[in-house]
């Protein structure tokens, strides 16, 4: 298969570096004890000319991962996957062998904050997330690509962080 030649994942890769995001979105819900969950993905964008290419992406992370068509536009799809176990697994390696060493997008930082995020999320099953915690991950997100384009975050920082430090 081709997803499985060297060359080809550099070029993924590369690809990556114009159509990919690494995202981690602060997602409100009253049922959870801070009233917010943290929910990384990485996501690739391509117009239906090129859907293949996402569906390669899907292959390589062992089908892990959807391919659908973007909100709000019939003529752009969209692979994303997500949960931290996957992440962990399929893109942060692919990402530490394949793109960051010839990136100038995902710099160190965004690709170690994204990490450390990751890492504390999966470490929750086992060590809960203290409130200062939360308050110290939601200020890294909220730092994690501040010259980024595209959609703004819902809330400020500070109406973030007030929705966490409400009284339970």
């Amino acid at each position: 298969k081709l997803v499985q030649d060297e060359n080809y994942k550099f070029w993924l890769g590369g690809f990556i570096e114009g159509e990919g995001s690494l995202v981690i979105s602060v997602v409100k819900n009253d049922k959870l004890k801070f009233k917010l969950a943290l929910q990384p993905e990485f996501n690739v964008v391509q117009h239906e000319n090129g859907i293949l290419l996402l569906y390669a992406f899907q292959t390589l992370f062992e089908d892990k991962g959807s391919v659908h068509q973007k909100s709000g536009s019939d003529k752009v799809w969209v692979y994303s996957i997500k949960g931290t176990e996957n992440l962990m697994k399929y893109v942060l390696p692919f990402f530490n062998e394949y793109v960051a060493l010839y990136s100038s997008k995902y710099r160190t930082d965004i690709l170690q904050t994204f990490t450390l995020v990751l890492t504390r999320l999966a470490e929750s099953r086992e060590k809960p997330i203290s409130k200062e915690e939360m308050v110290e991950l939601i200020k890294l997100v909220y730092g994690f690509n501040p010259d980024g384009k595209g959609k703004q975050r819902k809330r400020t920082l500070q109406e973030t962080l007030d929705i966490v430090t409400q009284p339970f």
